[in-house]
């Protein structure tokens, strides 16, 4: 057998975005979720004990998937066909007691490797499941999963930007293994309410979280002077985050992009000081991007475990995970009025090119370094374009006065980004993930020999991450239709889709990236 490439040819067509099409989507993907969650639960056990990987790989992701398909179930539910008990099928993955695993310094997040607050996470999370997603005075957290958490921020807040692991030292603040997985998960914590009791032993831990953010920042800050009095200041980044001591990383899962849409779920108050510093990074990233035709490099300086012909296109490196920045950063009309500049539009619109001639990868359709991952992007880039072009209009504005402009440079390339533009992709590519492996192995179901992930029925590497796009993609149609049919009757303006519940509905089902987000802290990881 050849050699696969990295990335296979794309031969897709953008779908027209009209009713028809959103209809026929939304009951292909909710098809979709259904089966592959059927095969998820058919095809892995369950657990007794918690092992040594944590929401990225094995049953601690595929729990938290079944969790997210049963708070987004009334945007998924066939009426012809019968209701998968999602709830149970996650607490089943969710063993009783916590793991006889120590905290490390240098494994604060539940995404990556073996961590108790892996087990904090789902078991929270359960919890918030049995009460249907309903925050109550009755809902309380174990004593000593709290505790866990404030152990765990108390070693976030000591930690320096570089961590010891294994015996070498590694970045302490990505989103696999560092504080901003660690933040993220405080912040969706924070969105919910509980009984007198664990609000009040809670209240150390999420009274850190300032603090958090500005040791964050803190340590972007000391990256980007290191980096500078090592490397010069021709590449240096106002924010710069080491992966391997000495090497700065750009992707989501490993770098700046990721660290920085989590930040940008932070409350505005806790983020006024740090926008000039936030702003400046995403213009430094997105005019490197337009220097390279869309791409994002690996890191800075350069390090690769092998030459490759082109950039890496997928979530942990690559810019797909510029994509979902901007996507958050465009809904903030703060950072944007006094930070926007003309490169966000060229990095959207050429990394959208990149993606889209680059991003179906032959190691098939995962969240981390797949189709879906790659894709998701584009439904936060449609949200910002569809319900907060507002935001971006006003910003542009003010670009226009601060640099008494008459026109924005590439006016051109900005008009060609519309909701529709990126909705007509992600679509393609959704759909398109229906024929990757594990969920069909049919050998004569498509001209695209993607390979089996190692980790079939995982979250990130395979067909749980692949469920939980399409789940959020029926989300982003069921609210897209609802806004159409208000317009068709006569009856839309901007406050009425504030007062629908219908639309409120679905539009509030649509959780983001696991691990990342984009909407906001909605509560649920």
């Amino acid at each position: 057998m050849a050699e696969r490439p990295q990335y296979f040819e794309n031969t897709l067509t953008p779908l027209s975005i009209n009713t028809t099409t959103l209809f026929e989507s939304l009951r292909e993907l909710r098809v979709a979720v259904r089966n592959g969650a059927g095969l998820i639960q058919e095809n892995t056990p369950l657990p007794e004990t918690w092992g040594p990987n944590g929401i990225f790989r094995a049953f601690p992701g595929i729990a938290l998937a079944f969790l997210r398909l049963d708070y987004q179930s009334s945007v998924l539910e066939d009426p012809k066909a019968t209701t998968l008990d999602y709830r149970r099928y996650a607490l089943q993955r969710i063993p009783s007691s916590l793991p006889d695993t120590p905290l490390l310094a240098s494994r604060l997040s539940p995404i990556g490797s073996s961590s108790p607050v892996t087990a904090v996470t789902l078991r929270i999370l359960g919890t918030l499941a049995n009460n249907d997603w309903q925050d109550s005075a009755n809902v309380s957290i174990a004593r000593e999963d709290i505790t866990c958490l404030h152990q765990a921020t108390q070693w976030a807040l000591k930690n320096e930007p570089l961590v010891a692991h294994d015996g070498r030292k590694m970045g302490g603040d990505e989103v696999l293994f560092g504080r901003s997985g660690l933040l993220w998960f405080l912040l969706n914590v924070r969105a919910h309410r509980f009984d007198q009791e664990t609000q009040e032993l809670l209240s150390p831990v999420l009274e850190a979280i300032p603090e958090l953010v500005r040791v964050i920042v803190d340590a972007g800050q000391q990256g980007s002077k290191e980096y500078t009095e090592k490397n010069g200041a021709n590449d240096a980044h106002p924010l710069m985050y080491a992966w391997m001591e000495g090497h700065y990383c750009f992707g989501a899962v490993h770098g700046i992009t990721g660290i920085l849409t989590i930040l940008l779920s932070c409350k505005p108050a806790e983020l006024t000081d740090y926008f000039p510093v936030i702003g400046g990074t995403i213009t430094t990233l997105c005019k490197l991007s337009g220097a390279t035709n869309g791409h994002l490099p690996m890191t800075l300086p350069p390090y690769s475990f092998r030459q490759r012909s082109s950039e890496l296109v997928q979530l942990c490196h690559g810019s797909p995970g510029l994509l979902i920045l901007l996507g958050a950063a465009l809904k903030n009309g703060s950072l944007t009025r006094a930070h926007w500049d003309p490169s966000w539009d060229q990095a959207i619109y050429l990394g959208t090119q990149r993606v889209w001639e680059e991003g179906l990868l032959s190691k098939g359709g995962s969240l981390c370094h797949g189709v879906t991952g790659n894709a998701w992007a584009w439904l936060l880039l449609h949200d910002c374009f569809e319900y907060h072009s507002d935001n971006l209009n006003d910003a542009r504005t003010a670009y226009l006065q601060r640099n008494k402009l008459s026109a924005l440079p590439n006016v051109e390339m900005s008009q060609e980004l519309t909701s529709n533009f990126f909705l007509s992709r992600a679509l393609a590519f959704m759909l398109h993930a229906r024929e990757t492996k594990p969920y069909n192995t049919s050998p004569a179901s498509s001209d695209k020999d993607y390979r089996m992930p190692d980790e079939p029925y995982s979250l990130f590497e395979g067909v749980a991450g692949n469920v939980c796009a399409w789940a959020d993609t029926c989300a982003v149609l069921q609210a897209r239709l609802r806004k159409i049919e208000l317009v068709e009757q006569g009856a839309w303006a901007t406050s009425t889709l504030s007062q629908d519940p219908v639309f409120q509905d679905a539009f509030h089902r649509q959780l983001g990236f696991p691990a990342l987000g984009g909407n906001g802290a909605t509560g649920l990881f």
